[in-house]
């Protein structure tokens, strides 16, 4: 199958490496038991596994959420400081199971400086008040002689964590999430909780929970752009493209398709933004942060307290879409600027660990590979390709293109990197490359994800059967490569001169 695809000699924007980020919920085997777990034969002298750690910073995640999600709801953040052995076990509210509260606030801090990430904290709302969530502030940040600034010193922080990042609620237009509320009432809360938080710290950035369900986002992003407008920084939002192992196929249209509906819907959104931002004229607009997102499979919930990781989830075909929505990111980097993978250990994770395995699935690797591959700058290009057969949230047939690629740059260098996925399930396609500038060579470096089945997985048994591999590849005469049915490829180009001077 012949495609092409062709720079424009323009640019969509500045990457932000924020959009990297990475979700760790302090649920049972998430944060607790499978990343803090002082009693484990690999735990450090804090309490971290060391493999699960290791492989954790391998992918670079600039900015960690934390500690939900559901669970952030009603989080008592009192309960989780100053001496860990003093710290009882608490009740989950959202899941109505006891939890620990040895990783708490300093834990969470310690751990995001430890893999190069900022922390970003998600604010109590669903039980919680303002005055919980401003002392929250001043004990993570205060530098003044003030009750929660010396509560922090007082457990042994002198200097303050420097938490830049703070969001206001999460999926609260939800009937499963503690504290639901309409979109005015939300508006006026991330309002009034941002106004306040801006005061103890104007460079503080405040991410205010957007809605991405049609049925409700128009009403509710409106009523909260136009309300708390002057005071946040991030309207966010939250994807899953939800499949059925089991379903005709192992559902691949449906799930490649996913980022391609949240692309449509991203402009949509943005357009939102653009036409709150007339009636403010002068003043900055928020920016977009997808804060949870991936493919989900929509036959297991991880609810009981029994729950425990046993096996991988995740085909190479989930890993596609997962590199579909990284390429999503880049062409739309004029508008999300920052994200968090949901999430990075078991429920519905980039790793599986359990007591005694740690396995990558293969949703871990387009974030490995993208992180590592890619410019700060994402150029802009055209991709001329055959259409295959999509599917939408509600089954009905839509057609989708069979190609998908972005492409990415320095300022004033010479790698051009694609990040491709090809969503044909049959056929390989012969990409032809068109960059406006003469290759300094034609032999490229191409970082690949395939397996000959799309359903094939890694597991505990065969933990390294989907992985990438790097091959140097000639071009044809018509600076073309062919890449594998159902692949993910990041193609390594360099040029005679720089695309972005």
């Amino acid at each position: 199958m012949p495609a092409t695809f062709k720079l424009r000699g323009t640019v969509n924007g500045t990457i932000r490496p924020e959009i990297y980020g990475q979700f760790l919920s302090r649920r049972r085997w998430v944060a607790d038991e499978a990343l803090h777990n002082p009693g484990h034969p690999d735990a450090d002298e804090s309490g971290l596994r060391r493999s699960v750690v290791d492989a954790i910073s391998e992918l670079g995640a600039p900015v960690v959420r934390w500690p939900g999600g559901c669970t952030g709801t009603s989080y008592e953040w009192e309960r989780g400081v100053g001496p860990s052995e003093q710290r009882a076990r608490t009740v989950d509210w959202h899941f109505g199971y006891d939890v620990g509260n040895g990783f708490g606030t300093a834990e969470f801090v310690a751990y995001c400086r430890r893999i190069g990430a900022e922390p970003q904290i998600n604010l109590t709302t669903g039980t919680g008040s303002l005055r919980e969530a401003l002392a929250w502030v001043e004990y993570c940040n205060g530098t003044g002689d003030s009750v929660w600034a010396n509560l922090r010193r007082s457990h042994g922080y002198d200097e303050p964590f420097g938490v830049r990042y703070w969001q206001i609620g999460n999926e609260e237009w939800g009937a499963w999430e503690l504290g639901q509320v309409g979109p005015q009432e939300n508006a006026v809360r991330c309002r009034e909780w941002a106004k306040a938080i801006k005061r103890l710290d104007p460079e503080l950035k405040v991410l205010a929970i957007g809605c991405f369900e049609p049925s409700q986002a128009l009403d509710w992003n409106l009523a909260l752009l136009r309300e708390a407008w002057d005071h946040i920084d991030y309207l966010t939002l939250h994807t899953y493209w939800p499949f059925d192992p089991d379903a005709d196929g192992g559902d691949y249209e449906r799930v490649l398709s996913g980022p391609y509906r949240t692309e449509s819907a991203i402009v949509a959104i943005q357009g939102l933004v653009d036409l709150v931002s007339r009636e403010k004229p002068g003043t900055p607009k928020p920016e977009l942060a997808f804060t949870e997102w991936n493919c989900a499979d929509a036959t297991r919930f991880e609810m009981s307290p029994k729950w425990r990781p046993t096996d991988t989830r995740y085909r190479t075909v989930d890993a596609l879409a997962v590199g579909s929505f990284l390429n999503v990111m880049q062409r739309q980097a004029g508008s999300v600027t920052l994200a968090n993978f949901a999430q990075t250990i078991n429920v519905v994770g980039a790793l599986v660990v359990t007591d005694d395995q740690l396995v990558r699935e293969t949703v871990y690797w387009p974030l490995w590979m993208q992180r590592r591959y890619s410019g700060g700058i994402s150029l802009a290009g055209d991709t001329s390709c055959s259409n295959v057969a999509g599917e939408s949230l509600e089954r009905t047939a839509i057609e989708l293109p069979a190609v998908d690629v972005s492409a990415s740059t320095d300022r004033g260098e010479t790698t051009v990197w694609l990040s491709v996925v090809n969503r044909d399930r049959h056929q390989s396609v012969r990409l032809s490359v068109e960059l406006g500038q003469p290759l300094a060579t034609t032999v490229v470096r191409v970082r690949q994800l395939h397996t000959e089945d799309p359903l094939d997985r890694n597991s505990l048994a065969e933990p390294d059967r989907v992985a990438p591999r790097s091959d140097e590849v000639k071009l044809d005469d018509d600076l073309a490569l062919v890449l594998p049915p159902s692949s993910y490829s990041i193609i390594e180009l360099t040029t005679t001169a720089p695309v972005v001077a």
